[in-house]
């Protein structure tokens, strides 16, 4: 029977202050280095077809199409703008906030 190649995505939210990011090991690449050994004997094969690296970019509200829940605080990205980010919350804007799946208004086309 052939083997089929399945695509699996991991995404998580990391917050790490600039001291830590300027000192050597940050918490950020502490977090890369486990998730890789993690996935890796998961898979039960050092390194996969594949397999490259966990990749890391930062959060910024200020560049990108994110930000954090106006009421819980959760990392989200709002859904009703361009180039929303994958692997974060559902989010959307009402009245001037951003909230997430959870918190926005009941029949809102995001809320779950």
């Amino acid at each position: 029977m052939p083997k089929k190649t399945l695509l699996v995505t991991l995404t998580v939210a990391v917050e790490a202050s600039d001291e830590e990011l300027a000192s050597g090991l940050s918490e950020l690449a502490q977090v890369e280095r486990s998730l890789t050994r993690a996935v890796n004997a998961a898979l039960e094969q050092p390194r996969p077809l594949g397999w490259q690296t966990v990749r890391s970019s930062e959060l910024d509200p200020a560049s990108s199409n994110c930000g954090r829940c106006t009421r819980c605080g959760g990392w989200v990205t709002d859904r009703d703008r361009p180039e929303p980010l994958d692997g974060l919350g559902n989010g959307a804007r009402v009245d001037g906030q951003l909230l997430c799946d959870e918190h926005l208004p009941e029949g809102h086309r995001w809320a779950f």
